[in-house]
């Protein structure tokens, strides 16, 4: 049986992860370590916001960071991040089939 523990983490996880902005920079550092300043021109977000965003991420243990001087340079804590994104990606395309395929389904009855 799965501790009540584990369902908690798994919210904080799937809370810190609800955020479009958060994914993006998820699926951003796919390609590898960041600086803050590559993010924010890859997201167009100001550095503020990228840096409370990546703090969220940080503190649920999705990123890590590395200080180089006044450098902080952000990677994924774990290569199985990209895989559950990966796997939500599949699903949120089987689901959009699938809703294509009913609508035309009821389209072609009325």
């Amino acid at each position: 049986m799965i501790s009540k523990e584990i369902f908690k983490q798994q919210s904080r996880l799937c809370q810190a992860m609800g955020n479009a902005a958060r994914l993006e920079i998820i699926h951003t550092l796919r390609n590898g370590p960041q600086h803050v300043s590559s993010l924010v021109k890859a997201m167009g977000l100001n550095q503020s916001a990228i840096s409370r965003h990546l703090a969220v991420l940080r503190n649920n243990g999705l990123v890590t960071v590395q200080c180089q001087g006044y450098e902080h340079i952000y990677q994924l804590a774990s290569p199985k991040i990209i895989i559950i994104c990966d796997l939500f990606h599949q699903l949120l395309a089987e689901q959009i089939t699938h809703q294509a395929e009913v609508a035309s389904i009821s389209a072609k009855r009325a």
